[in-house]
C-alpha cells in the first residue's frame, strides 16, 4: 500500500525564509504534475515547475544573470518608454478601455525584453498568439486535468481529451517560441540586448539554451494607483517633466504603494509547492518537526503577507503601514517577502513606472457609466470579492488599477474607470514627452558588444 505523501503549509516569514532561502538546497525542487510531465511538457522546458536538475539550476543561473541586469537598471529605458505610451494611450480616450491598455503594456513590456517585439496597440497577431503562452501556464496546474488527481486514468489508451488538449498547445506552443527566437536571434531583433539572445547565445558555459526561453517568458506575462498623495510626486517631480526611474529614491509613499500592492493581493495566494529532497528539522516556536524526503511545502503567500501580528488591519490597502514617522520606508522594506517568481525584479519595475506616471498625469475616479448587466450605476468594491467578481467603491478603482498593471493570476473583471487628467499642461506635458521621446527599440535595448 502507497504510503501518503506529507504536505507542510507555511504561515510564518520567519520559518519561510528559513525552510526556503537557507535551506533551499534540500527544500528547491518541485513535486511531479502528472499532466505536465507525460503530455503538456514532454521535453521539460517548464523548468520552473519540475525536480532539481542540471535544466533547473542552468536556467536559474541565466534568469538570475538577466534580472541582475535589470536591477542595474539595463531595461529601464524601454520600460519608461512603454510606461509613457500607456500615459498616451488613456490620455487618448478618457481611460474607456484601461483595462485592454494595462494588458497592452504588460504584455508588451515583457515581449519587448523577451524577444525585441514591441506591441503598440494592442491589436497586433503575435500579441493575440501570446494567449498560447498564458494557456501553457494554466495548464501545468495541478488542477488542470483530471489525470493529476487520477493518475490511473492515464493507462485509458487512444485520443483521450486531455491528450489532445495538450497536443494541441504543444504543437501550437512550439510554433510561436520557434518564431519569437527566431525573430531575436537571427531576425528583425537580432541587434538587441533581449532576453531571448542571452539564452541563445553558444559562446557562454552552457551553451545554447533557447528552449528553456518557455517557461521564463510565460511566467513572465502571466505575472507583470489611486489619487492617495500625488503631492509628493509633485514636490520632487513638478509639473513639466513626467516622472522617471531617477526620481525613484525620492519617492517612498510610491515605494510603500507599490509594496502593499504585491502585499494586499499576492499573485500566488497558496505559493508555488516545492518538494523536500532530503530529510530535515525544522524548529518552530520552540518546537521541532521531522520534514522527510519527498514531503510537499507550500510557503502560503496568502497567510504570510496578512499576518495579524505583522500587518494591523491586514485586509485593508494602506501603504502608509510601510512608513516610518518620517515618512520614509522603514528599515527592512525589501526583506519582508519571500521570492515568488525570478522575474519579479522586473515586474515590480513595471508596477512602478506605471503607477507613477498616472498618478502625475491622472485624477482616476469612478465612472458615472451603468452596469451592462443590470442596467443600473455600476457598484464598486475593494474586498476580496471584488477580484473574483463585481469592483464596488471610489478607493477601489484606484487601487484596482494598479492591481491590474501587475496582471496578477487572480481574475479581475472589467469595470468601468475615468482617467482626467490633473491640468491641461501635464496632459501636454506627456504627449509632447512621448513625441519627442526615443522609441527604437534597437536604441533601447542596444547589444552589447561582447554578444
Amino acid at each position: 500500500m502507497e504510503s501518503i505523501q506529507p504536505v507542510f503549509l507555511i504561515g510564518n516569514i520567519r520559518l519561510a525564509k528559513e525552510v526556503l532561502e537557507k535551506r533551499s538546497t534540500k527544500f528547491s525542487s518541485r513535486p511531479t504534475i502528472p499532466y505536465v510531465g507525460y503530455h503538456v511538457d514532454p521535453a521539460q522546458v517548464y523548468w520552473a515547475l519540475g525536480k532539481q536538475n542540471e535544466t533547473h539550476f542552468i536556467a536559474r543561473k541565466l534568469t538570475t544573470g538577466l534580472m541582475a541586469a535589470v536591477r542595474a537598471g539595463e531595461t529601464e529605458p524601454l520600460q519608461q518608454f512603454e510606461a509613457l505610451l500607456n500615459v498616451t494611450h488613456l490620455l487618448n480616450d478618457g481611460g474607456k478601455n484601461w483595462f485592454d491598455h494595462i494588458d497592452r503594456v504588460s504584455a508588451s513590456m515583457v515581449l519587448s525584453a523577451a524577444f525585441g517585439l514591441h506591441c503598440p496597440t494592442g491589436q497586433e497577431p503575435d500579441l493575440k498568439m501570446v494567449a498560447c503562452i498564458a494557456e501553457g501556464i494554466r495548464l501545468a496546474t495541478p488542477s488542470a486535468s483530471i489525470t493529476n488527481v487520477l493518475p490511473f486514468l492515464d493507462i485509458i489508451p487512444g485520443p483521450m481529451p486531455w491528450r489532445k488538449r495538450a497536443q494541441i498547445h504543444r504543437k501550437r506552443e512550439d510554433a510561436l517560441y520557434d518564431k519569437l527566437i527566431t525573430r531575436a536571434v537571427s531576425g528583425e531583433a537580432s541587434g538587441m540586448n533581449t532576453w531571448a539572445a542571452a539564452f541563445a547565445r553558444e559562446d557562454k558555459p552552457e551553451g545554447d539554451q533557447r528552449r528553456l526561453m518557455n517557461q521564463f517568458a510565460g511566467a513572465a506575462i502571466e505575472t507583470a494607483c489611486g489619487i492617495f498623495f500625488p503631492r509628493e510626486i509633485d514636490a520632487i517631480v513638478g509639473e513639466d517633466r513626467l516622472p522617471s526611474f531617477k526620481d525613484r529614491p525620492h519617492l517612498p509613499f510610491v515605494e510603500a504603494i507599490v509594496r502593499e500592492t504585491l502585499r494586499w493581493r499576492p499573485a500566488a495566494r497558496f505559493g508555488i509547492p516545492h518538494q523536500s529532497t532530503a530529510d530535515d528539522v525544522v524548529e518552530y516556536k520552540g518546537k521541532e518537526y521531522f520534514i522527510p524526503k519527498g514531503s510537499i511545502i507550500f510557503a502560503v503567500t496568502w497567510a504570510i503577507e496578512h499576518d495579524r501580528k505583522r500587518f494591523e488591519n491586514h485586509d485593508l490597502f494602506q501603504p502608509e503601514r510601510f512608513l516610518d514617522d518620517t515618512n520614509n520606508l522603514k528599515v527592512g522594506y525589501e526583506t519582508t517577502d519571500i521570492p515568488v517568481c525570478p522575474g519579479i525584479p522586473f515586474a515590480e519595475r513595471a508596477l512602478w513606472i506605471n503607477i507613477t506616471m498616472m498618478l502625475w498625469t491622472f485624477n482616476i475616479s469612478r465612472s458615472d457609466e451603468s452596469d451592462p448587466k443590470t442596467g443600473l450605476p455600476f457598484k464598486y468594491d475593494d474586498s476580496d470579492l471584488a477580484f473574483s467578481g463585481e469592483v464596488r467603491n471610489k478607493q477601489g478603482v484606484c487601487i484596482s488599477v494598479a492591481y491590474r498593471v501587475l496582471q496578477l493570476s487572480n481574475a479581475l473583471l472589467k469595470f468601468p474607470a475615468v482617467f482626467e487628467p490633473r491640468s491641461v499642461h501635464r496632459a501636454k506635458v506627456a504627449r509632447q514627452e512621448w513625441a519627442e521621446c526615443e522609441k527604437d527599440l534597437n536604441v533601447l535595448l542596444p547589444r552589447h558588444k561582447e554578444q
